[in-house]
């Protein structure tokens, strides 16, 4: 019977995959819909200071700053792509964000209205996390861009990123 347990445990243990690099080939074929060339409206630029102001200025993903990062930080707009603006069914989203000024919405009927409020529809990034090649949110699959946020300090990620959490990421973990 023992015999039996260590064979069973030999082979449970033989199929733990080791560290490695897996590469992935993507093609997205979506249709925009029309939409006004993208501009940078006043409301953009208000609300995205008060998203830096509320997230202190910190990337979402690694948790650095402009000093830190090299780079000015970067306002992504989310789950509202601006490009899919005139796309986009807002009664569905009214669900999920009842506490955005659907009012002033309404009046206005003007869906860059909750688009380009960062402080609703969007999140800060570092360029890294935002256009970086294999590690920005425009350029990898959700699930793999996310990720990033939760890998351990100093995981090789990439043949290009290894991970380093900002020191305000890192204050909690013990």
């Amino acid at each position: 019977m023992l015999d039996k347990a260590k064979a069973l445990f030999r082979s449970v243990i033989s199929k733990v995959t080791g560290t490695h690099e897996q590469k992935i080939t993507m093609v997205v074929d979506i249709n925009l819909p029309d939409h006004e060339e993208r501009v940078t409206t006043s409301k953009f630029l208000h609300t995205k200071k008060a998203l830096i102001d509320k997230v202190d200025g910190r990337c979402w993903i690694c948790g650095r700053n402009e000093q830190e990062s090299g780079f000015p930080m970067e306002a992504h707009h989310s789950p509202i792509e601006r490009s899919l603006a005139n796309a986009v069914d807002f009664s569905l989203v009214r669900q999920d964000y009842s506490d955005f000024d659907w009012k002033s919405f309404d009046a206005n009927n003007d869906v860059y209205d909750f688009v380009d409020d960062m402080t609703v529809n969007g999140v800060l990034l570092c360029k890294t996390h935002h256009t970086g090649v294999n590690s920005g949110i425009h350029t990898m699959p959700h699930p793999l861009w996310v990720i990033q946020r939760y890998l351990k300090e100093g995981y090789i990620y990439t043949s290009t990123e290894t991970i380093h959490h900002a020191p305000s990421r890192n204050s909690d973990v013990k």
